[in-house]
């Protein structure tokens, strides 16, 4: 039975139980104190799917939330509603609301429920829920959701008795109807569950139970506050310390002489695309946040090197931040003030008083004529492992296919790129995969076909340049292999409004089929040229808490034109969102692409979180709800957008205090 409890902000859940006949895997996560998000699969022990087809057991996927309307107070319970799988397919539909009280070492609650809550079976649902013709799972069916609200209803209660920190002992008044739930459990001898939850270790609980008077269940959950610190405390990073021979070095340097200096040391230190340049009171520089999560860290660990470095004679400093080789925050200051702040003798206001911090560098002039530029190696080449999962296929729940992709990067001027990737397969299960192109020309449906074989694959192999535009306008051309399905041309513009608030973009692709087996040679049964062109915009809608949207317009890969919205919230540098796709199907013949509606959620997470110190670069994971043609977009070897809320002045301001050494 629900609670009105809620995992705090930004902390997630993942959980595993087993209640004959079902086993539970899922996860949930808690937003701004007030929401939860929650999503499992269920598999269901007495039901099988597609015999034959080494699908095992009948397996759905649903999702749900909670909404906590009244936060507890001294004489208040905790108010929230919430609803379980609401809609799509609602196996398991039920919504209710529920307070929940704490009195010394108890935690009370009461609730109402309707749907399974109120008692009702599935079947008395589905008679309720569907009407004439067939109900199909792709599409979203909210007629439960929106029912009437004085449908049947029923009372749920528990108690839970906080015995010590790490144990808690709990009973519940189910109000649940057993046997009339998916997959026919049995019926409940007596309505009360009776359990237990032992945490032994920090974040990890585990869960038993008496259900229904004649069912023992167990499960475990872990949850973990999203911080970039979450598996391993971060080692402090060691202070900058100018030798005595780099300071008498800069004291002696002539302008151009200093600028060289200062660059070979921010290099030293792991910086990268730095310009330098200098006059007798001023320092320019221009790098790339190639360290730490925070630019506002970065930005102070620049600062600082220039303050212990400079001779005495320097007393204003230029800093500015380069993205793909465009400049995207500047910071101007006097020497003394960005001082003080450094050794914490002011406070954020009274630095930004005295400082000029903009999105460009309109207002802080560009360096002089002799602007050293530091030499940066011309290779750079990552290993990762992946894992690619397809959901929900009739020759099994999960398959999987994991490989290695090594990945070289060479450099030949500046802001451009050559970019060669491989896959190198471990394990593939694709090959068993029933799925089949929907279309004669399919964008997406024919993946099982580059998928399936186990033979490396050069996945990338690209150019990109990046070329600034007058107006900070930014600009990307690219050509080359861009994907295992496609290789082509692409290009974009790109441009920041108001602080980095604002973003619109003009972008496109020429694309072809490759072929599926040979690395190097267009597909020749497919010979069409798939064309997509888009209007980008990007807003941040709530800089404190990092919600944001994006939005593309126009005709993706199969020709269809339409709209895809993403929403997120970036937050501690986590990322989490979804997105939802729809165009105009009508091009398409097969059924299954009529009217579908591309939707998907992502996360993003830091790879810090597997390190004991601050580094950039993240992990990225999507899932959508079904693999078809409509609303397709063909990857890009780098993209101007989406951007993110960490790139406006918005979040540099907010998080201005990282700029302190610790």
């Amino acid at each position: 039975m629900p609670t009105a409890r809620i995992l705090p902000d930004w902390h997630a859940r993942f959980k595993y139980s087993n209640n004959n006949p079902y086993r539970y895997y899922g996860v949930a996560l808690g937003l701004f104190d007030r929401l939860e998000f929650h999503g499992q699969f269920t598999e269901v022990t007495t039901l099988q799917a597609f015999a034959g087809e080494g699908y095992g057991y009948h397996k759905d996927r649903n999702a749900g939330a909670r909404l906590v309307i009244k936060k507890e107070d001294d004489l208040w319970p905790q108010i929230a509603i919430g609803a379980y799988d609401p809609i799509g397919t609602s196996l398991y539909p039920s919504r209710y609301i529920v307070a929940s009280k704490i009195i010394g070492n108890w935690d009370l609650t009461f609730g109402l429920g309707q749907g399974l809550l109120g008692g009702q079976t599935l079947e008395e649902i589905e008679t309720d829920r569907v009407t004439a013709g067939e109900f199909s799972a792709e599409h979203f069916d909210t007629r439960f959701l929106f029912s009437d609200p004085l449908r049947q209803t029923r009372p749920f209660a528990g108690i839970e008795y906080h015995a010590r920190p790490n144990l808690i002992i709990s009973t519940e008044y189910s109000s649940l109807k057993y046997e009339g739930l998916h997959g026919s459990p049995p019926s409940a001898d007596w309505p009360i569950n009776i359990g237990v939850k032992y945490i032994p270790w920090r974040h990890i609980t585990l869960q038993g139970g008496y259900m229904k008077g004649n069912e023992w269940s167990f499960g475990m959950s872990a949850d973990i506050p999203l911080s970039p610190e979450a598996m391993l405390p971060w080692q402090s990073e060691n202070t900058y310390l100018a030798t005595e021979e780099n300071r008498w070095q800069a004291y002696e340097a002539d302008n151009h002489q200093l600028a060289t200096l200062i660059a070979q040391e921010l290099q030293k230190d792991g910086f990268t695309c730095i310009e330098t340049s200098a006059n007798d009171h001023e320092v320019w520089v221009d790098f790339a946040n190639s360290k730490y999560l925070s630019h506002s860290k970065a930005l102070g660990r620049v600062a600082t090197i220039l303050d212990k470095l400079c001779p005495r004679r320097i007393d204003v400093f230029y800093l500015g931040l380069s993205i793909r080789g465009q400049i995207i925050q500047s910071l101007k200051s006097k020497r003394k003030d960005i001082h003080n702040f450094l050794q914490h003798k002011t406070d954020k206001e009274e630095f930004l008083a005295l400082a000029d911090l903009d999105l460009y560098r309109d207002n802080n002039h560009d360096p002089g004529p002799e602007t050293y530029r530091s030499i940066n190696k011309k290779f750079d080449w990552t290993i990762d492992f992946k894992l690619k999962t397809f959901l929900n296929n009739r020759s099994g729940f999960f398959k999987h296919k994991g490989f290695i992709q090594p990945r070289l990067n060479y450099y030949p001027w500046q802001n451009a790129t050559f970019s060669a990737e491989a896959q190198l397969t471990l394990f593939n299960q694709w090959d068993d995969l029933i799925f089949s192109p929907l279309e004669p020309e399919p964008t997406r449906t024919d993946l099982v076909q580059y998928e399936r074989t186990s033979t490396p694959r050069i996945s990338e192999l690209s150019f990109n340049q990046f070329i600034p535009l007058p107006y900070q306008v930014l600009s990307r051309f690219s050509f080359g292999l861009f994907e295992s399905q496609y290789a082509g041309v692409g290009a974009e513009v790109f441009r920041y409004f108001y602080g980095g608030r604002l973003g619109i973009g003009l972008e496109g692709e020429l694309v072809r089929k490759r072929d599926p087996e040979n690395n190097f040679k267009l597909n020749d049964d497919i010979r069409k040229t798939y064309k997509t062109g888009y209007l980008n915009i990007y807003g941040l809608l709530w800089p404190s808490q990092g919600i944001e949207a994006g939005l593309k317009i126009g005709q993706f890969l199969g020709e269809d034109v339409g709209a895809r919205l993403e929403l997120r919230r970036s937050f501690k540098y986590f990322t989490i969102g979804c997105w939802y796709t729809d165009t105009d199907t009508d091009s398409f013949t097969a059924p299954e692409n009529r009217g579908n509606q591309e939707k998907g959620i992502f996360i993003r997470v830091p790879l810090s979180i597997f390190s004991n110190k601050d580094i950039r670069g993240n992990l990225y994971y999507s899932f959508s709800s079904f693999t078809r043609d409509p609303g397709q977009m063909v990857r890009q070897p780098s993209l101007l957008y989406p951007i993110d809320s960490y790139h406006s002045l918005d979040h540099t301001i907010s998080t201005l205090d990282d700029m302190r050494p610790r």
